[in-house]
């Protein structure tokens, strides 16, 4: 039996999977990632989640896909200068290959989660696939005849689109970008007479009818159709597929958005989904990286 080791790299936690050929995860581990305490403990911590589940089952594992906040180099395996990870320059491809003995890939986890989705997922049997997650930040990944797309390095980075340009401040300095009307900070700023300090409180409000709640969301999803509409005249792909957590509210945010995508595009657009890899889509995508080569 054939196996992939799937890593994915977050701010608070590293999950790793161990993933047969089809998509199916078989064992399981997961670890803190301990930012705070700095790169050496940061890696040690991947090591030892890929350790984990590496001798799980009997077989032979045929590569090691991770999954990464950017920026990073994807042809050298480096991580370059993520925001919230303590990895500047970090050579994680080269570290884990030395370790294991097993070829590895590195890559944006916004692009494995559009691989994922394009080969396990809500976009399976499609060549062109655009993804879109939504939480903390907003991230893209392209796939275009089945492979993914990333410029001379940083394409999709579809947070930082503008859809208005005197719109709220963004850290990015692309004010009125997507990210600071539909992201987590963001969504929580157009709330009206409701005392929450997060998504999550938002989400379970709306599912227990709150108007306010339930018209933020709304909202967001006029923002998300304004940026869709975009993608769309750009790229008129098979299917774009949302993932991340705020995806979960999709009954609440996903009529608007698809009525206002209707009414910006001057044809028939295309599928609009939701993830289908749900918390998995992290492991998965980066799996999907050694099956791609």
């Amino acid at each position: 039996m054939q196996y992939i080791i799937g890593v994915d790299l977050g701010g608070t936690n590293t999950k790793a999977g161990l993933v047969t050929r089809e998509g199916k995860i078989v064992a399981r581990a997961e670890v803190p990632t301990e930012a705070h305490k700095g790169q050496k403990v940061v890696i040690k911590n991947i090591l030892d989640s890929i350790e984990k589940i590496k001798n799980s089952k009997k077989g032979k594992i045929i590569g090691i896909g991770i999954g990464s906040p950017g920026p990073l180099d994807f042809k050298s395996g480096k991580i370059l200068n993520p925001v919230n990870l303590p990895l500047k320059n970090t050579p994680l491809k080269n570290i884990v290959e030395k370790k294991f003995k097993i070829k590895t890939f590195l890559d944006n986890d916004a692009n494995c989660y559009a691989l994922g989705e394009a080969r396990f997922g809500a976009a399976k049997g499609y060549k062109n696939v655009l993804g879109m997650t939504l939480g903390t930040g907003i991230g893209g990944g392209i796939i275009i005849g089945g492979k993914p797309y990333r410029g001379r390095g940083n394409a999709a980075e579809i947070g930082h689109m503008t859809i208005d340009y005197k719109g709220p401040k963004s850290k990015c300095g692309n004010d009125g970008c997507i990210e600071a009307h539909a992201a987590a900070k963001g969504i929580l700023s157009w709330t009206r007479n409701i005392d929450v300090e997060s998504t999550l409180q938002l989400y379970t409000l709306a599912k227990k009818g709150n108007k306010e709640a339930k018209r933020v969301f709304s909202q967001i999803g006029d923002f998300l159709g304004i940026a869709i509409a975009n993608l769309v005249y750009a790229f008129d792909p098979d299917i774009i597929v949302l993932g991340g957590k705020i995806s979960n509210a999709w009954p609440f945010f996903s009529k608007s958005m698809n009525e206002t995508i209707r009414k910006r595009y001057f044809s028939k657009p295309c599928e609009i989904a939701r993830t289908a890899l749900g918390r998995d889509a992290g492991i998965l995508g980066a799996a999907a990286l050694v099956l791609e080569k």
